[in-house]
C-alpha cells in the first residue's frame, strides 16, 4: 500500500544517489531496508535493521517539488556489475494495475516460490548442522526399504519386456503349466573350410564324427557323471537330435560313400527316417541349397546339427538359473571351440546369449566408472573459485553433492521397495541419470551463490544463502518437477521394466532435488565458514592466503568470470544483432526440417543381433542362419484348451485348424508336424476316435515322435483311459527379418485359427515362446507414441504452472518440442530404430533436455532491461551453469562411444543428440526467441535481482 501511495504521486518523485546531500532525512522503512518477501519479517525486525541500507535517507520535504520519480537501489548502475537503475514507474516491470491477470498470477507464483526457498535457505544458512543431521535421518528412514521388505530382483525377459496383459503372457502360463518350460536348444552349422559343397563324403563323415562327440559328452554334477542320455530332451523315446545323417539310419556306410549317393538320398521324395518313417525337412538340415533346372538338389553350402537338452531352470532372486544345464553346455562349447580340420563351425547353445551380453556389459563397466570420475573431476574444477587458490577449491563441496546423489539413489530404491516395485538390470542406468541431473543442480546452486556474493559481498552468510536458494531453488524446481512428472506419466506404460524404471527415476529425481536443496546447500554453508577463515579445501585445519593459483586465474576488477563475461558480452552481443537473429531462426528451421523428416522415416524394429558385441562367435552363427537357412523361422505350435478332441465334431475342427495352420502364408508348410494327420493316415480314417487308439499310435515306432505332443490326464496306467488334457501341432514360421513382419505373422495366424468353423470360442490357439518378443514389438509403437506424447503434455503443464507467463511458456515449450523432434529424427539418420532400449533412453533424454530450456527460460524472466540486455544477462547469469552441466555429461558420454555393448552405444548416441540439440536450442535459439517475444519479467524481488 505504501509503495502504491508513492507511485500514485503524479508530479513528485525521489532521486536518491549514494553521495546525494539530500539523503540525510529520515527514510521510510520500506525504502531503507532490503526488500523481503511479504510476511517474511515485520517492519520492526531488529535483525534486519542491522543490515546496511541500500538507499540513503530521503529528503521528504523536497518530495513534492521534485519533477521526476526515480529511485536508484544501491550503488549507481555503472559502478556495480549486474545491477541497473530501476525506476519504480518502469513500464518493463509494470504496476499492478498495468499487469494482465496472467502476469499477476505469475508474480504471485514467483513470489511464493522464491519466498519459500528464501526462508529455507535462510534457515540452512543459520543452522546448517541441524539440516545435515535432519536430512540424513530422512535418508535413513526411506532407505530402510532396501533392507525391509527388501529389493525384489527380476531378470526374466518375459517378466520385463512383455506386457503383462497380452495374450501371449496368458498362453505362456497355460502352456508351461502343462508342457513345462521349453527345452534348452543348441545348434551347429557345419561348413566346408574350402567353401565347396557340404554334400561330399569327407564332409559328411566329419559331421557324423562331430555328432558322435556331442553324444559322448559327459559332465560331473552333484557327485554323478551326467551323460548325453541323462541330459538330452527326449521326444518320445529318443533324444532330440536332428541332422542329415538320420536320413541314412540303418544303411551301410558303403551306401553313402560317394557324392552321387548322398545327392540321391537328399533328393528322395519324401525324405524320411528309414526306421521311424518320420519325414525330414530338407531345409532344416541343409543350408545354401543349390538346385538344377528341374529342381533337383545339386549341392549345399552347409549342414545343420540341432539338438535339445533338458531345462531344469529354477527362479533365484528373480533370475532363472539352470546350473546343471549351463555346466553341460560348457562341455559342448569346449568341444565346438576345438579346431576341426576341414570344417568351419558356427554354433550356439542356450547360455550363449547371456554369456556374450554379460561379457559385453562387464567389459564396459570400466568405461562407466571412468565416466563417473570424469564428471566429478570436471565438476570440482568448474565449481571452484581458483582466483582464491587453495581456499577457493571446492573439492569437498563437490563430493558432498555426489553424496547427495547417493542419498537420493538409496532413498529412491527404498521407497520403491516399500511399494513392491521390482528391481531389474535396467535400474543400473539410474545412477548415471541422477548424476547428470544432480551435477546440473549443483552448478545452478553454486552459480547463484557466487553471483549473490559478487553483488552483495558484505551481506551476512545466512541471507546470501537464502537469496541463492531463492533464485536457484525456483529454477531447479521447474526442471525437477517437469522431469519427475514426466517419468510418472511414463510409468503408464505396459512394459513392466520400463514402468518400474519410470517410478524409480521419478522418486530418484524428487530425492535428488530434495537433497541438493538441503544437504548440498548445508555443506556449501559449512564450506563458506572454511573460506571465511582462509582454510584449505579438504585439509580445512590448515590456513593459507587467498592468492590465485596462477596469472590466468587472477580475479577481475569487475568480479565477473571469464566464461560469464564471454557468454554475456560476446555470445549475447552477437545473438542480439538483428541479422544474427534472423539467421539463427532460419538455421534452426532447417535443422527442424531434417528432424521432422527423420521422424517420418523412423522405423520400429528390434534385432537381437544388435545386442551381440562385435567379435562374438554368435555373430557368425546369426550371419550363417540369415544367409544359408532362409526358409525356416521361429518355431510355432497350435494348442487345444478345454477341448475334447476325441468327438466327431471336435476332431474335424482340429483337423480344419491343422490345415489352416499349414496354409497360413506365414507358416512354412513343410515344417508342420501334425500328429492328427499322421494318426488319420495310420488308421485310414478321420473323425472320432478312442483314447486307446491314439495311445497305441504314439507309443509305437511309427508315431513315437509325436508322444510329447499329447498330454494325458493320467499316464500312470498302461492305457490312459481318463482322456487327454491338451494336444499340440508344431511347425515353423517362414523366415522374417523385421519386427513388423514378425508381428504380422502372429496376427495373421491368430486370425486364421479364429476363422476355423467350430473354433469361435478360441479353444484352439497358436502360441510360441518367440511371440513374447513379438508382443513386445507390437507394443513398442503404441508405447513410443504414448510415452512421448504424455511426457510432452506433462512438461507443458508443469512449465506453464511454474513460469505462468503465456509468452515465456509458449517459447520455452516450442523450443522443447523442437529438441525432442530433432532427437527422434536424427536418431533415424544415425541408424537407430525404436526398440525397447531406445525408448528407455529416449525417456531419459527427454527428461535431461528439459534442463537446457527451462533454466534459460526462467533466467530470462528474472532479468530486466531491454530485450537484448535481458538476452545477454540471462546467458551470463545462467548460461554458464547450463553449459557446465552439459559439458560434464558430454565428457562422460564421449567415453561410452568406445563401448562394444549395444545398450551403451545407444545410450551414447541418444545422449549425444540430447546434449547437442538441448544445448544449442537452450543457449542460442531460446534466448533469441525470448528477446523477440519479450515477456514481461518478474517483479524485482527481495534480493536486488529477479
Amino acid at each position: 500500500a505504501r509503495r502504491r501511495a508513492l507511485l500514485a504521486a503524479p508530479t513528485s518523485s525521489v532521486r536518491c544517489e549514494t553521495n546525494s546531500p539530500s539523503c540525510g532525512a529520515e527514510t521510510p522503512w520500506f525504502l531503507s531496508r532490503p526488500f523481503l518477501p511479504r510476511r517474511t519479517r515485520p517492519p520492526n525486525d531488529a535483525s534486519v535493521s542491522q543490515q546496511p541500507s541500500p538507499i540513503r535517507n530521503v529528503d521528504a520535504e523536497n518530495l513534492a517539488a521534485m519533477p521526476e520519480a526515480i529511485v536508484t537501489l544501491g550503488e549507481p548502475a555503472g559502478s556495480k556489475e549486474g545491477f541497473e537503475a530501476v525506476s519504480l514507474n518502469n513500464k518493463d516491470q509494470g504496476s499492478p494495475d498495468e499487469m494482465s491477470y496472467m502476469e499477476r498470477v505469475a508474480e504471485r507464483v514467483n513470489g511464493a516460490l522464491t519466498g519459500f526457498f528464501f526462508r529455507v535457505g535462510l534457515s540452512i544458512g543459520t543452522t546448517p548442522r541441524k539440516w545435515l543431521v535432519g536430512t540424513f535421518l530422512v535418508f535413513l528412514v526411506f532407505t530402510t526399504g532396501v533392507a525391509y521388505p527388501g529389493l525384489t530382483n527380476e531378470n526374466r525377459s518375459d517378466k520385463l519386456w512383455v506386457p503383462s496383459d497380452t495374450q501371449a503372457q496368458k498362453d505362456l502360463t497355460y502352456v508351461d503349466g502343462l508342457y513345462g518350460s521349453d527345452a534348452r536348444f543348441g545348434e551347429v552349422i557345419v561348413k566346408p573350410a574350402d567353401g565347396d559343397s557340404a554334400l561330399r563324403p569327407e564332409i559328411f563323415e566329419k559331421m557324423k564324427t562331430l555328432v558322435a562327440r556331442i553324444e559322448a559328452a559327459t559332465v560331473e554334477w552333484d557327485g554323478k557323471t551326467l551323460t548325453w542320455s541323462d541330459q538330452c530332451f527326449k521326444v518320445g523315446f529318443r533324444c532330440a537330435l536332428s541332422h542329415f545323417g538320420i536320413a541314412f539310419s540303418g544303411m551301410a556306410a558303403t551306401d553313402y560313400d560317394t557324392e552321387a549317393e548322398i545327392l540321391a538320398r537328399a533328393n528322395a521324395n519324401p525324405l524320411r527316417h528309414l526306421i521311424t518313417q518320420m519325414p525330414i525337412n530338407v531345409d532344416g538340415v541343409m543350408g545354401g541349397i543349390t538346385r538344377d533346372a528341374s529342381g533337383a538338389i545339386t549341392g549345399a553350402k552347409a549342414l545343420r546339427i540341432g539338438f535339445l537338452t533338458q531345462n531344469n531352470e529354477v527362479v533365484v532372486n528373480g533370475d532363472g538359473e539352470d546350473l546343471r544345464g549351463d555346466a553341460y553346455e560348457q562341455v559342448l562349447l569346449d568341444i565346438l571351440n576345438e579346431p576341426h580340420e576341414g570344417l568351419d563351425l558356427s554354433f550356439i547353445v542356450q547360455r550363449s546369449f547371456s554369456d556374450e551380453f554379460g561379457n559385453a556389459i562387464n567389459a564396459d563397466l570400466g568405461l562407466l566408472q571412468a565416466a563417473f570420475v570424469l564428471i566429478l573431476t570436471y565438476a570440482a574444477l568448474m565449481l571452484s573459485k581458483w582466483d582464491e587458490g587453495c581456499v577457493g577449491s571446492r573439492v569437498a563441496v563437490t563430493f558432498s553433492g555426489i553424496v547427495a546423489i547417493g542419498l537420493a539413489t538409496g532413498s529412491a530404491y527404498g521407497v520403491c521397495s516399500m511399494f513392491g516395485l521390482f528391481y531389474s538390470p535396467l535400474m543400473n542406468v539410474l545412477p548415471f541419470l541422477l548424476l547428470g541431473v544432480g551435477v546440473d543442480d549443483m552448478f545452478v546452486i553454486v552459480n547463484a551463490y557466487d553471483l549473490e556474493t559478487g553483488r552483495n559481498p558484505s551481506t551476512g552468510l545466512p541471507v546470501r544463502i537464502g537469496r541463492c536458494l531463492a533464485s536457484a531453488g525456483a529454477s531447479i524446481s521447474v526442471t525437477s518437477a517437469t522431469d519427475m512428472f514426466a517419468f510418472l506419466i511414463g510409468s503408464n506404460t505396459s512394459l513392466p521394466a520400463l514402468r518400474n524404471f519410470c517410478f524409480y527415476a521419478a522418486f530418484g529425481i524428487l530425492f535428488t532435488f530434495f537433497f541438493q536443496c538441503t544437504w548440498f546447500v548445508a555443506w556449501l554453508t559449512v564450506d563458506e565458514w572454511r573460506r571465511a577463515r582462509n582454510g584449505r579445501d579438504v585439509l580445512c585445519c590448515l590456513t593459507v592466503p587467498k592468492n590465485a593459483c596462477c596469472v590466468c586465474c587472477a580475479p577481475r576488477p569487475d568480479g565477473r568470470t571469464k566464461m560469464g563475461r564471454w557468454m554475456g558480452d560476446v555470445m549475447g552481443g552477437f545473438l542480439a544483432k538483428p541479422v544474427v537473429k534472423v539467421a539463427t531462426i532460419a538455421a534452426f528451421a532447417a535443422i527442424a526440417v531434417g528432424g521432422f523428416a527423420g521422424c517420418a522415416l523412423m522405423q520400429i524394429d528390434a534385432d537381437v543381433n544388435n545386442f551381440i558385441p562385435g567379435g562374438s562367435y554368435l555373430k557368425e552363427w546369426i550371419g550363417d542362419t540369415n544367409t544359408l537357412f532362409r526358409s525356416l523361422g521361429d518355431g510355432i505350435s497350435i494348442f487345444t484348451r478345454d477341448f475334447d478332441i476325441t468327438t466327431e465334431a471336435n476332431a474335424q475342427t482340429l483337423l480344419a485348424a491343422s490345415i489352416a495352420f499349414k496354409k497360413n502364408p506365414h507358416v512354412a508348410p513343410e515344417s508342420v508336424r501334425s500328429w492328427l494327420e499322421a494318426f488319420n493316415t495310420h488308421r485310414n480314417s478321420t473323425g472320432a476316435f478312442a483314447n486307446t487308439e491314439l495311445w497305441s499310435f504314439v507309443t509305437s515306432m511309427t508315431g513315437g515322435s509325436y508322444f510329447n505332443d499329447i498330454v494325458w490326464r493320467n499316464e500312470t496306467n498302461s492305457v490312459p483311459s481318463e482322456g487327454i488334457l491338451v494336444a499340440r501341432i508344431t511347425g515353423n514360421h517362414v523366415k522374417s527379418d523385421t519386427s513388423n513382419e514378425k508381428v504380422r505373422s502372429m496376427d495373421s495366424l491368430r486370425a486364421s485359427l479364429a476363422a476355423v468353423p467350430g473354433n469361435e470360442n478360441g479353444a484352439i490357439f497358436a502360441y510360441s515362446s518367440a511371440w513374447l518378443n513379438y508382443e513386445q514389438y507390437k507394443a513398442i509403437e503404441q508405447e513410443a507414441i504414448r510415452n512421448i506424447s504424455s511426457t510432452m503434455a506433462v512438461m507443458v503443464v508443469i512449465i506453464a504452472f511454474l513460469l505462468v507467463n503465456p509468452k515465456a511458456v509458449s517459447v520455452t515449450c516450442f523450443c522443447l518440442c523442437l529438441i525432442i523432434v530433432n532427437i527422434i529424427g536424427y536418431m533415424h539418420f544415425w541408424g537407430l530404430a525404436l526398440d525397447s532400449v531406445t525408448i528407455i533412453m529416449l525417456v531419459i533424454a527427454l527428461g535431461l533436455s528439459v534442463d537446457y530450456a527451462a533454466h534459460i527460460g526462467r533466467a530470462f524472466m528474472e532479468t530486466h532491461g531491454t530485450p537484448d540486455e535481458r538476452l545477454k544477462l540471462c546467458l551470463e547469469n545462467m548460461g554458464v551453469a547450463v553449459l557446465n552441466g552439459a559439458i560434464s555429461t558430454f565428457l562422460a558420454v564421449l567415453l561410452l562411444s568406445g563401448s562394444r555393448s549395444y545398450v551403451f552405444i545407444t545410450f551414447f548416441r541418444q545422449l549425444f543428440l540430447c546434449i547437442v540439440f538441448g544445448l544449442t536450442h537452450g543457449l542460442i535459439l531460446l534466448p533469441v526467441l525470448m528477446s523477440i517475444a519479450n515477456p514481461k519479467p518478474y517483479a524485482l524481488g527481495a534480493f536486488g535481482h529477479g
